[in-house]
Order: structure tokens, then C-alpha cells, then sequence
């Protein structure tokens, strides 16, 4: 049977007010379909809105200029450094020197140290090309079998026997050259921390004085000496709290401890010092 064609279907009606439209349909398709740009459409808004960017940036420089930041004052000082949290400080008052006479060797090492040191804080130019022993404010004496190890032992006065409390040789000072550095003050390293030091200005020297070393040696020990170039006295500061004697002792022999007694307990001249440790140590007394 043949099929039947609806004849009130009505045909399509051109406009003619419209104008033709050159795109083929597969454009027209992807308009109505919401089509994505094609490369060169991509670029040329691209393009266009960076130029806008930086055109909007050009201009509003222009308008709204960035105000210039404020010229930087002068650095501030750096803080002086601090131990580290916990680490305790080389330098110790109230400690005194004493050593072990079964460990010291003789070797010298103490009094090289001290020595160097001191000659080249007092006199740099003269003493640059040489090691003087005669520097030293510690002095190792070798006698038969046994090894005295000479310092200043720091006696001190008994206030309510003696009437004062000083050292000896500061009391009998008749230019108050020996003094106490308190703590806080003098050279670290060389001085202060409540230990002895001698006013180089203000010694007479060994020409016109020497009470100083005339009552240690008389009645105590033997621990002031005098510097070979000035020939000023010298004698032990403990280096303000931290001893370079005791940091060269290769044995231990030196030990830096807290004071406990009056350093006038352990004060002898070294001959007496040398006959006390050849009984102790060898229990008997020396003939030579």
C-alpha cells in the first residue's frame, strides 16, 4: 500500500531580511552548542587582556604613586655575646692552686706557660723572639728526689691576731702597689676576680724596696719574684680566675680547686718544702 503524504504540512519560509550566513553548519553546530574558541580566537583575547593589565597597571602608577619607604637608620651595636645557657664561666674567684708532688714531673711545662704569657703582655717588643723562665710567677726546683713546685699561696693575716686581714706582702707595701682586683674589674684572663696584682706604676722596684719579697721570704714563702726588664715585683694574679698553669700541666699535677684553708697553711720555703715531702714520701729524712 503506498504511504500517504500529509499535504497540510506547511513548507519552510525564507527570510528575506536576514543575511546569509557564511558559516557552514558544522560552525553553526558548535555555536548552538556552546563551542569552544578556536586557537588564533584564543590568542587575540589573550593578548588583549594582558595589554589591558598592564596598561591599568602604567596608569594607575601614575596615579597613585607608591610613597618611597623610609631611609633605614643606623644599625644597632650587636649584643655582646653570652656564655650559652648552662655553660659555666672559666673564670672562678675564691679557688686557690695546689698540686700533687707524686705527679709533678719537674717538666716545666707550668712555668713555660706562664712565662710566655706574661712576657708578651708586659713586654711585647723584647721579649717576641725569646722564652725567659724569669717571667714566670710559678716555679718548679728540683731537689734530691723530689720536686717543689714555688708559688704565691695567697696567705693572709688573721685580722684578730695581726690586726688586718691583708697578704703579707701587700700590708708592709709602703706604696700600696700589691692590691686586690675586686670582681667585675682588671683584665680577664691576667687579673681581677678578687686576686692579687701588682701595680706596676706604682712599685718602687727591687733597687729601692723589696719589703714585699723580704717578709715572704722571711716568714712564709717565697712567692714574689721580679720582672727582669722593669725590675718591678711580680707575683701570682691567677690569671683572674682561670690559671694558664694549670691548663699546661701535662700530668695534673696543678689542680685549680676552692679555697678552703688560708693559703698561709700550705706556705713553706721551698728547702723546708723539699725536706717535708722526702720524709713523706720516702719515710726518711734526707742526709744530702
Amino acid at each position: 500500500m503506498a504511504p500517504v503524504e500529509r499535504r497540510d504540512k506547511p513548507e519552510p519560509v525564507t527570510r528575506r531580511d536576514k543575511k546569509p550566513d557564511p558559516r557552514t553548519p558544522q560552525q553553526e553546530q558548535q555555536v548552538e552548542s556552546g563551542g569552544s574558541l578556536n586557537r588564533r580566537e584564543f590568542l587575540t583575547l589573550t593578548g588583549t587582556g594582558i595589554a589591558g593589565l598592564v596598561i591599568g597597571g602604567v596608569v594607575g602608577r601614575e596615579l597613585f604613586p607608591k610613597e618611597a619607604p623610609p631611609a633605614p637608620g643606623p644599625t644597632p651595636a650587636a649584643p655582646a655575646a653570652e656564655a650559652p645557657a648552662g655553660e659555666e664561666s672559666p673564670y672562678k674567684a675564691g679557688y686557690n692552686l695546689v698540686y700533687d708532688p707524686y705527679l709533678c714531673t719537674g717538666c716545666l711545662s707550668c712555668a713555660t706557660a706562664c712565662a710566655e704569657k706574661w712576657a708578651a703582655e708586659l713586654h711585647p717588643e723584647e721579649t717576641k723572639d725569646v722564652v725567659n723562665l724569669e717571667f714566670s710567677r710559678i716555679r718548679p726546683m728540683r731537689f734530691q728526689y723530689v720536686d717543689v713546685v714555688n708559688m704565691c699561696h695567697y696567705c693572709q693575716l688573721e685580722a684578730w691576731a695581726e690586726g688586718t686581714d691583708e697578704f703579707p706582702c701587700q700590708f708592709v707595701c709602703p706604696e700600696d702597689a700589691i692590691i686586690t682586683v675586686p670582681e667585675g674589674e682588671g683584665k680577664p684572663g691576667f687579673y681581677g676576680m678578687g686576686y692579687k696584682w701588682v701595680d706596676q706604676d706604682k712599685c718602687l722596684g727591687v733597687d729601692k724596696c723589696w719589703r714585699c719579697a723580704e717578709i715572704c721570704e722571711d716568714q712564709f714563702g717565697s712567692g714574689i719574684s721580679y720582672d727582669p726588664i722593669s725590675k718591678k715585683a711580680q707575683g701570682c694574679t691567677r690569671c683572674g680566675g682561670d690559671p694558664e698553669c694549670v691548663k699546661a700541666c701535662p700530668n695534673g699535677a696543678l689542680q685549680w680547686v676552692p679555697q678552703l684553708k688560708n693559703g698561709r697553711y700550705f706556705a713553706q720555703s721551698p728547702t723546708a718544702a723539699a725536706e717535708l715531702l722526702y720524709r713523706k714520701m720516702y719515710n726518711v729524712r734526707r742526709t744530702l
